[in-house]
């Protein structure tokens, strides 16, 4: 008991001192790789808008219905000028066969250290949270999707976007 208090207390001292992201605030660069192991960042997006989503692990039940939902709606937000990115901790090889059993027309990134999932405050308790968020053209957080249906993610985009 002594120790999971200690434990506890060093988290909670931890997390005072870390400010969460909220709209309007910089959205944190990163620099990863997708499943063909080709390098992006999110820098070299300034004038759109770029869509993150956070999911859990590629074929996964959970995995399978995230990235279903922002494909169904792929060239809707396309064609509002977003860029889409799904991030896990999962490899690029894992992606790689994620991205083609599906047929996925965006790119898959990897986050194996998991510091882009820490910085965009998607790691839970239980692994990634069902996190999206929409980073404005000016890379500026616009709007952040927590939890709620995963398919509704892509669709509330969309209404925020008209």
């Amino acid at each position: 008991m002594r120790v999971f208090l200690s434990i506890l207390i060093g988290f909670l001292t931890f997390t005072q001192g870390l400010k969460a992201l909220e709209l309007g605030d910089d959205a944190p660069n990163f620099r990863l790789f997708d499943q063909d192991g080709f390098s992006h960042s999110l820098a070299e997006h300034r004038g759109k808008f770029v869509l993150l989503f956070f999911y859990q692990k590629d074929f996964t039940s959970y995995g399978i219905r995230k990235v279903k939902a922002f494909e169904r709606l792929y060239q809707d937000l396309k064609e509002k000028n977003v860029v889409i990115y799904g991030i896990t901790h999962d490899f690029k090889n894992t992606h790689h066969h994620f991205h083609e059993k599906f047929h996925l027309t965006y790119d898959l990134l990897s986050d194996p250290d998991r510091e882009v999932i820490r910085l965009y405050e998607a790691n839970g308790w239980f692994g990634t949270k069902c996190l999206s968020i929409l980073v404005g053209p000016d890379g500026r957080i616009f709007r952040k999707y927590e939890n709620g249906k995963v398919s509704a993610h892509p669709i509330l985009v969309l209404q925020d976007l008209q």
